[in-house]
């Protein structure tokens, strides 16, 4: 889209895959009895993951498929912002150097012309935006649904009991420091992407051609007595 729409969004926070996701916890433990020893606490560790990869070029290609297969339906509407930008532009430049030698109501004709042209973008531009994120959203819904699952799935099996998704944490000034130990979004991509692999879409078959006719043989011209 126009400069690709401001999009794609930043994964659209992913859904439930942002911010923190507390794995694989043990079952909430009963309250301490009188004089007894303190409630166990579950073993485990945190580890932290970048979300913002996830739609990077060589990061979950189910993701990035949908993405690609949403911005390719978009074309037609990007090609008409960018015309309308471009008319814009040109007006613009006409006023800049022309507007000293035109009379006050041309040049007031021409400005009311640019700031109309200057509007309908907007509202255009807005609408795009809105109808790309929805399309967007709808078509990596069934992939983030899985991605989650992946997640637990992944979590549980390495003994991780908290995953902490990092890219909004550094954002709102809440990290610190992370040991690069504790980064499992690379092997969470290739492991994911080995699970489930993008499919590659088979090409659109021709429609069958309609059988012709046998041509039938060419008849010999009788001639006139």
């Amino acid at each position: 889209m126009v400069r690709r729409i401001g999009l794609v969004i930043t994964f659209l926070s992913l859904g439930g895959v942002a911010s923190v996701w507390a794995q694989g916890q043990a079952p909430s433990q009963p309250p301490p009895q009188q004089g007894g020893g303190p409630t166990p606490v579950p073993v485990g560790r945190i580890a932290v993951i970048n979300t913002n990869a996830f739609l990077a070029e060589g990061g979950i290609q189910q993701l990035i498929q949908q993405a690609k297969r949403v911005e390719d339906t978009f074309k037609d509407k990007e090609a008409e912002l960018q015309a309308l930008e471009q008319r814009i532009e040109s007006l613009r430049r006409e006023l800049e150097t022309q507007g000293p030698n035109l009379t006050p109501q041309a040049r007031a004709d021409k400005q009311e012309a640019l700031e109309q042209l200057q509007r309908e973008f907007q509202r255009k531009r807005e609408d795009a935006e809105r109808a790309y994120q929805r399309a967007l959203r709808d078509a990596i819904a069934p992939v983030r649904e899985r991605i989650g699952a992946f997640l637990e799935t992944y979590a549980k099996s390495r003994g991780i009991t908290i995953v902490l998704e990092v890219a909004n944490l550094a954002q709102a000034g809440g990290l610190v420091y992370v040991d690069p130990a504790a980064d499992i979004t690379r092997d969470f991509i290739n492991e994911y992407n080995k699970a489930h692999p993008a499919t590659t879409s088979a090409p659109a078959s021709s429609p069958p051609r309609a059988e012709q006719p046998a041509a039938s043989s060419p008849q010999t011209p009788r001639r006139r007595p």
